[in-house]
């Protein structure tokens, strides 16, 4: 899913993706690392696995924001994250991975 808004009078936008967690420490790390030069928000819904990013288009664009989430071992619904990162999150972090496309 990829849903984006852009505000008329600025290059503000929202976007929202999917993001593979489980937990807590999963929802601070993902938040954290999604928070790149030029994001203003981001918010990680465990329940949903959505990430929601507020961020200056000027700055960012939103496939940084998936390799930003996917270097600390998040999978996104565009960008699957380093097998050698995911086996080092906390057990519990430990998210059933999807299916790697051909």
């Amino acid at each position: 899913m990829f849903v984006q808004a852009q505000t008329p009078a600025t290059e503000a936008m929202t976007t929202k993706f999917k993001v593979y967690g489980n937990c807590g420490m999963c929802e601070k790390r993902i938040e954290k690392a999604a928070k790149i030069d030029g994001v203003t928000f981001a918010d990680w819904d465990v329940d949903s696995k959505i990430l929601t990013v507020h961020f200056d288009a000027n700055k960012v664009k939103p496939t940084k924001i998936h390799q930003a989430v996917a270097a600390v071992g998040h999978d996104t619904d565009k960008v699957r994250a380093e097998d050698k990162v995911y086996k080092k999150l906390h057990e519990c972090c430990h998210y059933d991975r999807p299916a790697v496309k051909q």
